[in-house]
């Protein structure tokens, strides 16, 4: 009798130990499910206009949904702003509810939402082309928060920021084979804070 209680103990045992085995590897497959199921929204640079007689400087951003199911409820707040250049390390990224969009809505798998934004004011004429350049002491920057809810009901955000600037042909090369300007090439520089996600 003693020899078969002491049997049945160590069953117990081992049946803990594979239950608990087990139910370790179900919750990592479930989280590999999930990973590899939910939405993930990502903000990249689209394209910008520099000010000049008809126009302010204004930023496009890209929104896009990479995952395998929508992203629901998403809201965002942007802003495009003429700022320190370089940024500040205490710069903040101030958004206020003036910088919200104005819709609650859901991204389906692969969907791309292009938001614009114009900064508030012309800015001086003859600080136009250090702006467009990057280079100190302005430059434009658009930075913003994305808030959506995946399809298992988990709260997501994304933050992006990034400066932009012009990029000035080499003399003789900003041309095209009539002889035409070329327009300047545009790009983005992502910032070294505000640039994160869960």
């Amino acid at each position: 009798m003693e020899g078969i209680a002491e049997s049945m103990a160590s069953n117990v045992e081992s049946m803990q130990i594979s239950v608990g085995i087990s139910r370790k590897i179900a919750d990592m497959q479930k989280l590999a499910t999930e990973l590899h199921s939910r939405a993930y929204l990502s903000a990249f640079f689209s394209t910008a206009k520099y000010q000049d007689a008809n126009h302010i400087f204004d930023v496009q951003v890209a929104l896009r949904n990479h995952g395998n199911t929508p992203a629901y409820d998403v809201t965002f707040k942007t802003v495009a702003q003429i700022v320190p250049a370089p940024l500040t390390e205490d710069f903040a990224f101030p958004l206020t509810d003036e910088a919200a969009g104005t819709s609650v809505s859901l991204m389906a798998p692969g969907a791309m939402r292009v938001i614009t934004r114009n900064v508030s004011d012309k800015v001086p004429d003859d600080q136009v082309e250090g702006i467009k350049r990057g280079l100190p002491p302005r430059c434009l920057a658009m930075w913003g928060l994305v808030n959506y809810r995946d399809a298992f009901k988990e709260k997501r955000y994304l933050r992006f920021a990034f400066t932009v600037a012009w990029i000035p042909w080499v003399e003789g090369l900003g041309k095209d084979k009539d002889g035409n300007p070329l327009p300047e090439v545009v790009m983005s520089y992502d910032t070294a804070r505000h640039n994160d996600a869960d």
